[in-house]
């Protein structure tokens, strides 16, 4: 299949589901088992990350800041982007389209995307409209001191541990920018992955 898919483009949300197997039958979609997270309601968009259940530990070592560039591009490595819906007791994904994630996110990487945001440090997030990416200034300076950098950026203070609420940010430097590449949201197990979401402007921390 192409690494860049028509039915998709950069800057999208997709909901991550832990899969537990596969069913396929002849002239149907194909199924894959839901394994989590629980979710009490239909997730935002018909887009959605595939990640083995096998893989799980990925969540553990993200929520303890322990995952570099390379274990982060072995995980994607494994997971799938999806184009589908959930069965009505959500424990099913049904599949209207599907590629691998990393080559997309990869190719994405090629070119000029996404609005270019500055940091806001009196907030410490980048700010757009209604886009709001909550990021500690230690973790601004790291994306801008590293050519390639997959840090966690926020961690919510008056809700608990890493597990609860938190930001990740994988960004690469091309050109006069930083691109990110892929953030990830999480709350309460919950992760939404926004797909090459914007540029940051370079700056001299």
């Amino acid at each position: 299949m192409a690494a860049k898919p028509e039915w998709i483009e950069p800057g999208v949300r997709a909901t991550l589901i832990w899969t537990d197997g596969e069913r396929e039958f002849p002239g149907d979609p194909r199924l894959y088992e839901v394994a989590g997270p629980v979710l009490g309601e239909p997730p935002p968009t018909p887009f959605f990350v595939t990640a083995p259940l096998s893989e799980e530990k990925f969540a553990a070592q993200l929520y303890a800041a322990e995952i570099g560039i390379e274990a982060l591009r072995d995980f994607l490595d494994r997971c799938r982007l999806v184009k589908g819906r959930l069965s009505e007791e959500y424990d099913l994904l049904i599949v209207m389209d599907e590629t691998p994630l990393l080559p997309v996110l990869e190719e994405w990487g090629g070119e000029d995307g996404g609005g270019q945001l500055g940091y806001k440090e009196e907030i410490e997030a980048f700010l757009s409209g209604d886009l709001v990416f909550h990021a500690n200034p230690e973790a601004h300076r790291a994306l801008q001191q590293s050519s390639e950098a997959f840090v966690r950026t926020w961690v919510c203070a008056g809700c608990g541990e890493a597990e609860d609420a938190s930001n990740f940010l994988w960004t690469v430097h091309r050109g006069a920018s930083i691109q990110a590449r892929l953030a990830i949201q999480n709350m309460g197990g919950t992760w939404t992955f926004w797909l090459y979401p914007f540029q940051i402007e370079k700056s001299n921390v």
